[in-house]
């Protein structure tokens, strides 16, 4: 009778605990269930982006995830590959299988499944053409909590490059750049995002600038995550503006100068960490990156990667750029 009653005790006590859990976080969870996905993943959809010639321009295909629990609420926010990022909608988890859809684009559908240590899913949206494709994302790197103390090396004169040595984003178009008096200049919104050989981890960048009226760049640090450079001048801030990360940091004020005059910016990376100087106004001071911005190179977060510079948005000239890689 004793035994009986112990055993009656647990369950009741096994029930109790069950129906606590529920209370507080909506439901509980099962080991490996929603908690699988949980964290930031890196995406690549398969055979889509650049020269395909059934997905949108300026879209790359390579796209950054990323799956939170709130009081036991999930909650998402996507990069699909171009654009800025978007929270998700719709999440549902059913059968082990995860979906949702881009709050800006409502018509598309992702699905994730955990395989192992990876994602594997389909996504079906216009971006990518109209037919449905897989992708499978990776974790993103788990980055150090204190940022590792850096050394200079010599700087890097990237004018010194000739422009047939830069490398091309889009395999369908021109590169559309020269040199001219010093001046490295792109032919407007013709031109191709041209990017370094060299690869490189840790750098500070010095760049001068000009820009055409309404004209928008950007630079691509490690050719993943990009600085916006446009004609923002008294215009309202937002994650688009000059000196943001784009789709993440919003600059808190506007230190842009207006189109036609010559500005600068003075940027550096270590780790996941940005700090951005706009025209001797520090607008980042080592703000996090979470992960991939809109038309990166490719999503090997963790690995080094090359200086990007967006030539297909509208006119720029540059006449200083200097990267002094960090050690």
């Amino acid at each position: 009778m004793k035994d009986k009653l112990m055993r009656v005790y647990i369950y009741a006590s096994l029930m109790f605990t069950a129906i606590l859990t529920t209370s507080f976080t909506g439901r509980a969870l099962a080991p490996g269930g929603e908690k699988a996905f949980l964290g930031r993943w890196d995406i690549e959809v398969k055979g889509a982006g650049y020269g395909d010639p059934n997905s949108w321009p300026g879209w790359s295909g390579f796209c950054w995830f990323e799956l939170t629990m709130d009081n036991g609420i999930l909650k998402g926010r996507i990069q699909e590959g171009g654009g800025a990022t978007t929270n998700v909608i719709d999440l549902k988890f059913e059968n082990n299988q995860l979906s949702f859809r881009p709050s800006s684009r409502k018509t598309a559908v992702w699905t994730a499944t955990v395989k192992g240590k990876r994602l594997e899913g389909t996504v079906n949206t216009p971006i990518y053409g109209k037919d449905t494709r897989t992708w499978t994302g990776v974790r993103a790197p788990t980055w150090p909590a204190k940022l590792p103390n850096r050394k200079p090396l010599k700087p890097i004169d990237l004018l010194g490059i000739p422009v047939s040595d830069w490398l091309l984003q889009y395999n369908d178009r021109p590169i559309g750049w020269i040199i001219k008096d010093g001046i490295l200049m792109n032919e407007g919104k013709g031109a191709n995002n041209i990017y370094t050989k060299q690869k490189f981890q840790d750098f500070n960048l010095k760049v001068e600038f000009n820009l055409d009226p309404k004209s928008n760049s950007g630079l691509y640090l490690r050719g993943r995550y990009e600085v916006s450079v446009n004609d923002g001048f008294g215009r309202p801030l937002t994650v688009h503006s000059q000196g943001a990360l784009y789709g993440y940091i919003v600059p808190p004020v506007d230190a842009a100068m207006p189109a036609g005059e010559w500005q600068t910016f003075d940027i550096t990376i270590i780790a996941n960490r940005v700090t951005v100087i706009l025209n001797g106004t520090k607008l980042i001071d080592n703000g996090e990156i979470p992960g991939l911005t809109g038309g990166a190179l490719d999503a090997s977060e963790g690995e080094p990667g090359p200086l990007m510079i967006q030539g297909d948005h509208g006119t720029v000239k540059i006449r200083n750029l200097i990267l002094t890689p960090l050690i």
